[in-house]
C-alpha cells in the first residue's frame, strides 16, 4: 500500500515528456509528475460535463465519525461507504450513509446516537428525510465500513448487509418501511475487519449467495502506529498480516451456510473491494477480489461449488510492471463499446490506478497508460469508482473518489495532501479518456477526504447522479447537470426482474441495440469501494431516436429478446424485464 514504484516513475516521465513536448525542461520532470503538473485540462467550452451539489438543499445532514485518536487505529482513516437503494418500492432512490464511531476494544459495542448509520427516504421532490429511527434500523454496533443492498430473499425488498470492524449485520426488508436485523438467524455476521461485500449466485440456484471480503488480521491490543522520517502515521498493510474471506451460500431458507474452504478459497488476503462477475462467459459468476499491497484475485467458478485463483494467467494479480498494488475500489463496465465488461482498479499514491481490458480468451491487458489514465492518477490516492455514462453519449465515462490515508501526509511528502480532489474522466469514444474535473462542478475543484462512491439516477430525469462519502467529513450528493442546456441525449434504464433466476437479476446480460451501436451491460452488486449503486442499468444512446432491440441473457441461460421494430421504443423511460414476458 505503501510504497514508491521505480518503474512507474520512469514510465510516467517519458509519458509526461512526450505529451508536454520538447520544450519541456527535462530536469523539472520529476516536480512536473509529483504535482501532476503534466495534465492538459480542456477549457470550460470544450466541457459538456457539469454536476452540482445538492446535499443541504436535499436535506442531507450527515458527518462521517471516525474518532481519530492519537493511537492511531488503521480503521479510523479506512472507512465508510455509503448506497444508493428503493428500500421501499416507490419508484424513488433513497440514501444509506456508514458512519463509524469510536474504535473499543470490545467490537461489538453499542454506539453513541450521534454516531449510528443514517437512512434518507427519498421524497419524490428532490429531497431526503431521515427515517433512520421509523425504519428500525437506529441499532448500529461494531465500527461501520461499508454496505450493499439486494433482495437475498427473493420477496421483492432490497435487503440491507453491512460490513463492520466487528461482526457484520444483515437487515431483511419488511416490506413495510421497516428493517429487522437477522444477522444471526443467517448466520452472515463474520466477526473480521469486514470492508466490502458483493451478492452473487454463483451456484444458480435461484438464490443470492454473499463473498465477504476482509481485509487485515487487526487488533486493538497490538495495534500502534508507525514511524516514517520521524513522522508517525497510521501503519499500513505490511505491518499486520492478512485474513481469509468469507463466502456465504444462500440455502433458499433465509440461512446461509460458510463454505469457503469448501469452496477452495483458501488463500490469505488484504482485501478492501470485491465483486461477482462472470469474467469468461461461461454463464457462471467468477469473483474478483482487490486486495491490498499483494496480488489481486480472480477466482474461476468451476461450476462445481469450488473456485480456482486464475489471476496471475489471466493477467489481473499485478500491474503491467508485475507489481502488487495498493487496490481499493472497483469500477467494471464495457468502456470500450467491445461486449465485454473490463475493469478499472484504484490505487496508491505514486502508483498509477489499473484499467484492465478484457481481451478474447478471458485474458486482460493494462492499458492505464494508453488510455490517459495514467498522469492524473499519480499523486491520487484512489477509493470508490464507478463506470458511468454521464453524458448518455454511449461511451461510459469514469468516476474517482479520492483521498489520502495519513492526515499528516504532507509532512513527509510536501506534494502530497490528505484532502484531495475527486476526478471525473470522459470518455472520447476513440479508447482514450481525458480529465474534466477542473470545469465539472466547484465540488471537483474541492479537496475531500474520499472514500465510498455510488452512482443512480436519484431524481428520475435520466442523468446518472453521484454519491460521495468521506472520511470524518460530510457525504456529496452530486447531482448530474451535463445536459441542462440545448438538445438532451436519449437514454433508456432497464429493471431486471427474475423469476427463476435471482429476483434482482443479479448476474444477468443485457445487449440494447440501436441502429448505430450495441451496449453491453452486466447486472451486478458491490464494487466501488464499501459501496452500492442503484440496480437499474443506465444505457445512454445519444441522438437516436429509437431502440432496435433488447437482448437478456438470464443466469439460467434463457436468453429473451424484445424486438421494437414494430413496437414504440422505450426511449427516455424505465422498461421493466421479467424473466419470460416484457411488462
Amino acid at each position: 500500500m505503501y510504497h514508491h514504484n521505480a518503474g512507474y516513475t520512469e514510465k510516467l516521465k517519458n509519458y509526461c515528456y512526450l505529451s508536454l513536448g520538447a520544450k519541456t525542461n527535462p530536469f523539472l520532470l520529476p516536480t512536473l509528475i509529483l504535482a501532476a503538473s503534466c495534465i492538459v485540462l480542456p477549457s470550460a467550452a470544450e466541457n459538456s460535463i457539469r454536476f452540482t451539489e445538492q446535499t443541504q438543499q436535499a436535506g442531507i445532514h450527515f458527518k462521517h465519525a471516525n474518532g481519530a485518536s492519537q493511537h492511531k487505529y488503521l480503521p479510523e482513516t479506512m472507512g465508510a461507504g455509503g448506497l444508493f437503494f428503493d428500500y421501499d418500492n416507490d419508484g424513488h432512490l433513497d440514501i444509506y450513509l456508514v458512519n463509524s464511531g469510536t474504535l473499543n476494544h470490545d467490537t461489538q459495542h453499542q454506539r453513541h446516537p450521534n454516531e449510528m448509520n443514517v437512512l434518507y427516504r427519498n421524497s419524490g421532490d428532490g429531497t431526503f428525510i431521515d427515517v433512520t429511527v421509523a425504519a428500525g434500523l437506529q441499532h448500529n454496533h461494531g465500527y461501520g465500513m461499508g454496505c450493499i443492498s439486494a433482495d437475498y430473499d427473493n420477496d421483492g425488498d432490497a435487503d440491507l448487509y453491512l460490513t463492520n470492524f466487528g461482526p457484520n449485520q444483515l437487515y431483511r426488508n419488511n416490506g413495510d418501511g421497516t428493517f429487522t436485523d437477522v444477522t444471526s438467524d443467517a448466520g452472515v455476521g463474520d466477526g473480521n475487519w469486514s470492508v466490502s461485500a458483493s451478492f452473487g449466485d454463483f451456484n444458480l440456484d435461484g438464490y443470492l449467495d454473499l463473498y465477504v471480503v476482509n481485509y487485515l488480521d487487526y487488533h486493538l491490543e497490538t495495534a500502534h502506529a508507525c514511524l516514517l522520517e520521524g513522522v508517525h502515521i497510521y501503519c499500513g498493510p505490511h505491518d499486520y498480516p492478512g485474513i481469509r474471506d468469507t463466502l456465504y451460500r444462500n440455502n433458499g431458507d433465509g440461512t446461509f451456510t460458510d463454505v469457503t474452504s469448501r469452496a477452495g478459497l483458501r488463500n490469505t488476503g488484504k482485501g478492501l473491494g470485491t465483486l461477482f462477475t462472470d469474467y469468461n462467459n461461461d454463464g457462471y459468476p467468477d469473483i474478483f477480489v482487490a486486495n491490498d499491497a499483494v496480488p489481486d484475485f480472480l477466482y474461476r467458478n468451476n461450476q462445481d461449488g469450488t473456485f480456482t485463483d486464475v489471476a496471475v494467467t489471466a493477467g489481473v494479480a499485478y500491474n503491467s510492471e508485475g507489481r502488487s498494488t495498493a487496490s481499493m475500489g472497483i469500477a467494471s463496465g464495457d468502456y470500450d463499446n467491445d461486449g465485454a465488461s473490463d475493469l478499472f482498479i484504484t490505487n496508491f499514491s505514486l502508483e498509477v490506478n489499473s484499467l484492465f481490458r478484457k481481451d478474447d480468451g478471458g485474458f486482460y491487458t493494462m492499458t492505464t497508460f494508453e488510455t490517459g489514465l495514467a498522469d492524473p492518477s499519480f499523486s491520487q490516492l484512489g477509493f470508490g469508482t464507478e463506470f458511468l455514462d454521464v453524458d448518455n453519449n454511449g461511451t461510459l465515462d469514469l468516476f474517482v473518489a479520492n483521498g489520502h490515508v495519513w492526515d499528516n501526509v504532507s509532512e513527509i511528502t510536501p506534494v502530497l495532501s490528505y484532502r484531495q480532489r475527486c476526478q471525473i474522466f470522459e470518455n472520447t469514444g476513440v479508447g482514450q479518456f481525458r480529465e474534466l474535473s477542473e470545469t465539472a462542478g466547484p465540488f471537483f475543484r474541492r479537496p475531500v477526504v474520499a472514500r465510498g462512491a455510488a452512482i443512480g439516477d436519484y431524481n428520475n430525469d435520466g442523468a446518472v447522479d453521484i454519491l460521495v462519502t468521506s472520511n470524518g467529513g460530510s457525504s456529496v450528493l452530486l447531482r448530474n447537470d451535463s445536459q441542462m442546456e440545448g438538445e438532451k441525449n436519449n437514454w433508456v434504464k432497464i429493471k431486471l426482474i427474475g423469476t427463476e433466476s435471482n429476483r434482482d437479476g443479479i448476474g444477468t446480460k443485457v445487449w440494447v441495440r440501436t441502429a448505430e451501436t450495441i451496449q453491453f451491460r452486466e447486472a451486478t452488486c458491490g464494487g466501488s469501494y464499501a459501496s452500492g449503486s442503484e440496480r437499474m442499468l443506465h444505457f445512454g444512446i445519444g441522438s437516436e431516436k429509437t431502440i432496435q432491440s433488447i437482448k437478456v441473457q438470464w443466469q439460467n441461460g434463457h436468453i429473451q429478446t424484445l424486438d421494437f421494430s414494430n413496437a414504440a421504443s422505450p426511449i427516455n423511460r424505465v422498461t421493466h424485464i421479467t424473466e419470460n414476458r416484457l411488462r
